[in-house]
């Protein structure tokens, strides 16, 4: 009987995490004894091919019961070795929407301030509203393109309403009010 050929996807997400991938091939996630923020260890997560697929993900979903209608933050402490692309924390809020046409989800992945080149331990923040009929709560970071990032002390909170939204996709912030430009003559 021929032996079954060793599958070269590396999937060691650490307990309670998510590893998910375009191509799951091209990526790996890790527990990483040899860095961290703080304690003994962190996350890792890095391309493994020279021309990675869009993204690797390092996640976790929550059921939002516990934050439903109320402020949170997302803080978590990254060291970035980006070759070529970003890196980003994403925190996304899932719910029963078809209920209520006032209320709609919210995403925050940092596309407006991503992580790039080579950086030391930093701490970001992503803060959301959530609406009260939020169900879900997914978040994590990725890498989009070559390179390593490590993940460490990561931690969701309530915040008071003086915290202020972060991110362009975030519920009723960063929206104009009026749409603009519809017949596209205008120019810079």
């Amino acid at each position: 009987m021929a032996k079954a050929a060793k599958s070269k996807v590396k999937s060691d997400a650490p307990k309670g995490w998510i590893y998910a991938a375009t191509r799951l091939s091209d990526y790996e996630a890790a527990t990483d004894l040899n860095e961290k923020h703080s304690g003994t260890r962190c996350a890792t997560l890095k391309s493994v091919v020279v021309e990675p697929k869009p993204f690797g993900n390092l996640m976790q979903y929550i059921s939002a019961k516990n934050y439903a209608g109320k402020r949170l933050s997302m803080s978590a402490w990254v060291k970035s070795k980006v070759e070529s692309g970003t890196a980003q924390l994403w925190i996304r809020i899932d719910g029963d929407w078809k209920t209520s046409s006032s209320e709609a989800g919210c995403f925050d992945n940092m596309g407006d301030r991503p992580i790039v080149g080579v950086t030391d331990w930093k701490k970001y923040d992503l803060v959301v509203q959530l609406p009260v009929r939020s169900t879900g709560i997914a978040f994590g970071l990725m890498l989009i393109g070559k390179g390593q990032v490590w993940l460490d002390d990561v931690s969701l909170e309530e915040v008071g309403l003086d915290v202020p939204l972060t991110g362009e996709f975030t519920q009723g912030t960063k929206y104009p009010s009026s749409p603009s430009n519809l017949n596209f003559e205008e120019s810079d």
